[in-house]
């Protein structure tokens, strides 16, 4: 396997989703104080007043990054236009050349829980079962479409995170429509690494961190013994903040030695 350099020596133009909390908010932190001076990082969510929050928050550790909030809805894929020029209007608006960048990044992290109060069978409502697909695979595509449609025709560094769970292996009960989103986002990366062998792919499952989705489903679940698991698991000092596993991620990131669009779990390393 030839070799890569580490991800975080090149100046950088870096879009996270999900970044106004949770995972996406820690990424956003961590990512910044690693990354060369005047890169930038676009923080993209729904909430604006929690991305502005979280660019308080990373402008205080890391003074030399520029950091560019954009209000974005994944779910909106409906609207066959709305994510065609998403960065190519970033750019335009905010006086920003992709020529001033050795290194193009997405990360994906937005996500929602499914109805975890349902069972597989009593999925019958196809607009709220088609509105979670939007959001969690059909959003993604065409934004991971539109920043390579930007970011296009360059022999510079680009790299895609896709942060996925365990679930995209395991069958878990009240999770099924999350375990085939996630397993349907981890093979669109490994046919996307096999069509496009120059991108750097990497798919991170971050485990189980006490997050406000984690706090959802122990609170909406109708699985009972999921509701046990993660219980004990918080009183035992098992689940993680959300610090912990993108303090791993970022580690592989600075190694940069993983096979493309390989499936990392963050509870097996070290």
């Amino acid at each position: 396997m030839a070799e890569h350099p580490n991800i975080f020596l090149k100046k950088s133009f870096v879009a996270i989703t999900g970044a106004s909390r949770g995972l996406g908010r820690s990424i956003a932190i961590q990512f910044s104080v690693k990354l060369p001076p005047n890169s930038v990082i676009v923080l993209m969510a729904r909430n604006k007043e929690a991305l502005e929050s979280v660019k308080c928050e990373v402008s205080s550790v890391a003074l030399d990054i520029n950091i560019v909030v954009r209000q974005y809805d994944q779910g909106n894929a409906a609207n066959g236009d709305y994510f065609k020029d998403i960065f190519n209007d970033l750019l335009l608006e905010n006086n920003i050349s992709q020529n001033d960048f050795e290194q193009y990044m997405i990360v994906h992290n937005c996500a929602i829980l499914c109805d975890v109060s349902k069972r597989s069978l009593e999925l019958s409502d196809s607009t709220s079962v088609r509105k979670y697909f939007d959001i969690n695979l059909t959003g993604m595509i065409l934004l991971n479409t539109s920043f390579f449609q930007t970011f296009c025709g360059s022999t510079k560094s680009r790299v895609v995170v896709n942060m996925t769970s365990v679930a995209s292996l395991t069958p878990m009960p009240a999770l099924h429509l999350y375990c085939a989103g996630k397993a349907a986002r981890d093979m669109y990366m490994r046919v996307l690494a096999v069509e496009e062998p120059s991108l750097r792919i990497l798919t991170f499952a971050s485990g189980v961190s006490d997050t406000d989705m984690v706090k959802e489903m122990e609170r909406l679940t109708l699985n009972e013994s999921s509701v046990d698991m993660l219980k004990k698991m918080r009183a035992d000092g098992k689940m993680t903040l959300p610090e912990t596993p993108i303090a791993k991620l970022v580690q592989i990131l600075e190694e940069n030695k993983f096979e493309n669009a390989v499936y990392i779990e963050s509870d097996k390393l070290f």
